[in-house]
Formats: C-alpha cells, sequence, structure tokens
C-alpha cells in the first residue's frame, strides 16, 4: 500500500517531500517510524492532485482535521489520514503545507533529495531543513536531531568550515554524540572556539588530549544543551498556540473533516 500510495503521488505530479520519522530513518538517525508525514506544496493544483492520490488509494480522515484547502495548508494546519494497508495494517499520514521554522516550499527545493527505498524512489527534505523540523516540543526528538546533525556533518555539501563546527555544535543535544563528533573529527576542536559556550570547546580538548573530560565540564555543557532543549520546546509551543486556536474553533463550528469518512 505505501508503495502504491507514493506511485499514486508520482503519477498524479504531486509536489512533495518527506519529512520528520520516516526522513530520519533514511538518513539513518532513526530505526522505526510508526506514519508518514509529508510536505506538500500549498498551491491550489497540488492540493487537487494530493486528494486524486489519497482517493486512490482509498485514504479516510483521521482525528482532527480540517478541510484539505489551499488556505488552511498555507495557514500551517496539519491533515491526517488513514490508508487501509489491504492484508497488512492500515498506516497513518499526516500532511502539511506550511510547516514552522523552515521557509517556502520551493526554497526547500534546492536541498531535498531523491532517496531509494522499498517503496521506490521518495523526494526527501533536506538534512538541514528536517533537523529545523524536528525541534518540536517532543523531548524524544532531541536525540534524532543530534544523530542528523552527525550525519550531515559527513556530507559532501559540508565543507567543515568554522560556521558548518558552529552549525553542527549547536545542533548536537546529548553527550554521547558530542563525544563522537569531537572523536570524529578532532580538528573541529580548535574551529569551535566561536561556540556560544566556552564549556563545549573545553570538553573537545579535554577529549582530544585522551583524559578523561571532567565531570564539571559535562555537566557545564549538559546544563547548556537543556537549556537549549528548553529554549526550543518554548518556541514550539508558541508556534503552535495560535493554529491550536484555530483548530478549536473549526471544531466549534462543525468545520472539521468527519474522522472516517472517505476523503
Amino acid at each position: 500500500m505505501i508503495a502504491n500510495f507514493f506511485q499514486s503521488l508520482s503519477d498524479r505530479g504531486v509536489e512533495y517531500l518527506l519529512i520528520s520519522g520516516q526522513a530520519s530513518v533514511l538518513y539513518g538517525a532513526a530505526t522505526f517510524s510508526e506514519d508518514i508525514d509529508l510536505w506538500i506544496n500549498p498551491t491550489p493544483q497540488n492540493r487537487d492532485r494530493i486528494i486524486g492520490a489519497l482517493r486512490d488509494c482509498g485514504a479516510r480522515f483521521y482525528k482532527l482535521t480540517p478541510q484539505l484547502t489551499a488556505e488552511n495548508l498555507r495557514r500551517g494546519h496539519g491533515f491526517h489520514f488513514v490508508l487501509p494497508g489491504g492484508n497488512e495494517s492500515d498506516f497513518f499520514l499526516d500532511v502539511m503545507g506550511s510547516p514552522p521554522r523552515v521557509g517556502s516550499f520551493a526554497v526547500s527545493l534546492e536541498t531535498a533529495r531523491w532517496m531509494e527505498t522499498e517503496w521506490g524512489a521518495i523526494r526527501t527534505v533536506g538534512l538541514q531543513l528536517l533537523i529545523e523540523l524536528k525541534k518540536t516540543q517532543r523531548l524524544e526528538d532531541y536525540p534524532v536531531i543530534s544523530k542528523l546533525a552527525l550525519a550531515w556533518f559527513d556530507q559532501p555539501e559540508c565543507s567543515k568550515t568554522r560556521g558548518d563546527v558552529r552549525w553542527a555544535l549547536q545542533n548536537i543535544f546529548t553527550l554521547p554524540e558530542l563525544r563522537i563528533f569531537f572523536a570524529e573529527h578532532a580538528e573541529a576542536v580548535d574551529l569551535s572556539v566561536e561556540n556560544l559556550n566556552p564549556a563545549v570547546t573545553e570538553f573537545g580538548r579535554q577529549l582530544r588530549s585522551g583524559e578523561d573530560v571532567s565531570e564539571s565540564v559535562e555537566r557545564q555543557v549538559n546544563e547548556w544543551m537543556q537549556q537549549r532543549i528548553a529554549d526550543l520546546q518554548r518556541a514550539d509551543r508558541r508556534y503552535w498556540k495560535e493554529i491550536i486556536a484555530k483548530l478549536k474553533g473549526l471544531r466549534a463550528t462543525g468545520k472539521l473533516a468527519p474522522e472516517g469518512r472517505a476523503v
């Protein structure tokens, strides 16, 4: 069913990018994701194409889903569907037209890549934008972000400049991944002096010298990471506050798609 769905997207010319959990799996930063998340170009024409693809696969509306209009896509709403799996389990599909923190769909295509999967070739959001998408309120996203940052630093397009090092360090949120980063890129210690927290540079220097990192330095780095996670979680809550309020208004006026109804 999943392969058929992506084939339908291709046949109908849907402009989409795979994002979130499955994208993280393809980049090697996660091992499993229960659902599929798509970012689609929020134009009226593309809206018609995705509706056609959903109908091809017998999709039904799931919980708290607004009407799938180009306007609602541009407003940043999420749209939730269930696709029947036939002899296999049903799978859940989430669609967005304007996800947070990543700018326009057109610009995102510049860093997107085609990934070969068991379902065929799937156009997938670029690594750096995927990291921005993953900066949610879910604490479990931050170890995944850290692995994605490590993966990006090893991509051919990463020049490993001082700015690249700073970006990588600002997107690593766990001590184990920070250890891996400095172990694999010892030169980054000398390039990290412009990082916002000097304890991170000291962490790298102690690792490179072969000594055990002191508990005080580990504590300082961990506190810095936890504070940044908390700041990002607050920012994500602020972003969704207005959208959730609009969603509640749609529910109160009976403007949500009935759960279980065919698309």
